[in-house]
Order: structure tokens, then sequence, then C-alpha cells
């Protein structure tokens, strides 16, 4: 499985909701995940450009794409997927990079 995060900006709307009932958003995040055959990780709400931040493991950039899109769909606002590598992953991509000779456009 592949580890995503999935950073969220709340609506007008979203956030009216969340402030005239605060709840806990992550219980439904994980049975979105377990619905998908993966799970959540992590939810956090942030400071900055995104309100929250949830790291999950799913299938395949598809599944996480269907997220995004259901999230938006559904009224939340903005959402930005980023697939997470491992260290081990990133240094693989170290060596196969070393292979390759590109020279920058002069």
């Amino acid at each position: 499985m592949r580890r995503y995060m999935i950073q969220i900006k709340y609506n007008m709307n979203s956030t009216q909701g969340l402030v005239a009932s605060p709840q806990n958003r992550a219980p439904q995040a994980s049975v979105i995940m377990e619905k998908l055959g993966g799970r959540l990780v992590d939810f956090y709400f942030t400071l900055g450009d995104w309100d929250a931040v949830i790291i999950v493991e799913l299938e395949s950039d598809m599944h996480a794409m269907a997220v995004a899109m259901a999230d938006v769909a559904g009224g939340v606002g903005n959402t930005k997927v980023t697939a997470l590598y491992s260290m081990t992953e990133a240094e693989s991509a170290m060596q196969i990079a070393q292979t390759i000779d590109y020279k920058a456009p002069t």
C-alpha cells in the first residue's frame, strides 16, 4: 500500500458547520479509507494554507484521486493529494537518477 498526504481546505460552509457543531472528523475519514481497502494513519488540523492534513494508506493513485474527488463533490472545499515515498524508495530513485545523462537546455 502507498501512503498519501491529503491536504484539505474547508470552504466557508464547511468551516461554519465545524464551528456550529465541533466534531472529530477522523472517524468518518477512517471509515472511508477502510471501505476503499486502506486505512487512516493520522488526521491533523493545521495553520497556514490548508486547514487539515490526513495521512492515509491506499491501494493506488486512483483510490487517492477518488477520495479527493469525493471530498470536493461532497462540498468540503479543496483538496491536494501528495504521494509519499519511503526513504528506501527515495534512495532507489536517487540511484536511478545517477544513470540518467540529462543536460539542461542552453
